[in-house]
């Protein structure tokens, strides 16, 4: 029986601290990682491959890799939601991200699915160097 709470926990450890090859490497190979906006690097992964062949490039251009602080995983049966905040320094510039969330489906010590939830803007500034203007 998979315990949910200890596959989001093994994951958060992961994230915190900072071995985020191990932690992505747990979607499953048919898996979907969602990451959400309309950034570059916004849009679905389909599987731990297309993850690791797509958004890990983008992200790895980062000088002091993002450290998030978690909560609790909050759980109901198979779903995990991790809390978290933190920031880093991304190619282009600070990158703040005090309200993070990961939402994720666990299947046997797997991810099927994971939604990346965060301040999408930061991420804009920080990874690909666009600015936010008042109109």
């Amino acid at each position: 029986m998979t315990d949910t709470r200890a596959v989001g926990r093994r994951f958060a450890e992961r994230i915190a601290g900072l071995d985020f090859m191990a932690a992505f490497g747990m979607l499953a190979d048919d898996g979907i990682y969602t990451v959400i906006g309309k950034t570059p690097a916004s849009g679905q992964y389909h599987g731990r491959q297309d993850l690791f062949d797509r958004l890990i490039p983008v992200l790895s251009g980062f000088k002091s890799p993002p450290v998030l602080a978690f909560e609790e995983p909050i759980v109901d049966g198979d779903r995990v939601v991790l809390v978290a905040g933190g920031g880093g320094e991304g190619p282009r510039g600070p990158y703040d991200q005090p309200h993070y969330a990961f939402v994720m489906r666990v299947r046997g010590d797997e991810f099927s699915e994971i939604t990346e939830f965060m301040d999408t803007g930061a991420l804009e500034s920080a990874v690909f160097g666009r600015k936010l203007v008042d109109g």
